[in-house]
């Protein structure tokens, strides 16, 4: 029997030792804040810079002493941080047991959302005809280089929610999008802003949670 016992223990032992030979040694994750803060320090300071490069829109100062607009403009901001936040979070299979960190951005999301829909029903909505223009250019500008960024950053890790990641990103990026097309658009059509500052988002999101499982497979 200690034969047997004896001779199933080396066996083991060959098949942990081929096992290992396989293996590649692998860095340990940065601590999330690490990978986070300066994806978000990169996409504001992008941003400010192609909206000074395009041109603030000509009532900005007005704008500005509205304290809805800015209200606007600082929920947008604490949205797609936390987002970022929490998509860098999810990179960690245990979300290191802060499950916390995704209920802030969801929140935020809903009540973006709301306030969104109260403008719809409230205002005099209608969809207004679709073309390329200068917003859906700038959509572009403002979210190719974040979205890559943050979806390389989102790759270090292995989540074990690849669409809830997905969904995270495609937040994140559209928060600071949207906030540079506030900056220079001056439109205040409720329709407008609909398809043309945040549609393209919308439909990015959309394309991340199709490939989610894909970009963010183990």
């Amino acid at each position: 029997m200690s034969c047997v016992k004896h001779s199933t223990r080396e066996e083991t032992d060959k098949l942990i030792d081929k096992l290992s030979l396989d293996c590649e040694p692998r860095r340990l994750m940065p601590h999330p804040l690490k990978l986070a803060v300066p994806w978000v320090m990169f996409s504001f300071l992008y941003v400010v810079g192609v909206v000074f490069f395009q041109g603030f829109r000509t009532d900005i100062v007005q704008r500005l002493a509205d304290p809805v607009f800015v209200f606007e403009l600082v929920m947008a901001s604490s949205l797609s941080i936390s987002a970022a936040l929490a998509s860098i979070w999810l990179c960690i299979p245990d979300i290191r047991g802060q499950r916390w960190i995704i209920a802030v951005p969801t929140v935020l999301f809903a009540v973006f959302s709301f306030r969104l829909l109260l403008h719809v029903f409230l205002d005099s909505f209608h969809v207004p005809a679709i073309h390329w223009n200068l917003c859906y250019m700038s959509s572009l500008i403002y979210g190719v280089l974040p979205a890559l960024a943050i979806i390389f950053l989102s790759m270090r890790g292995k989540t074990t929610h690849p669409v809830l990641m997905a969904f995270m990103v495609s937040i994140s990026v559209g928060g600071v999008g949207y906030i540079g097309l506030r900056l220079v658009c001056s439109s205040e059509d409720i329709g407008h802003i609909c398809c043309y500052h945040v549609l393209p988002y919308v439909l990015f999101g959309f394309l991340v949670s199709l490939l989610g499982y894909r970009l963010y497979r183990w």
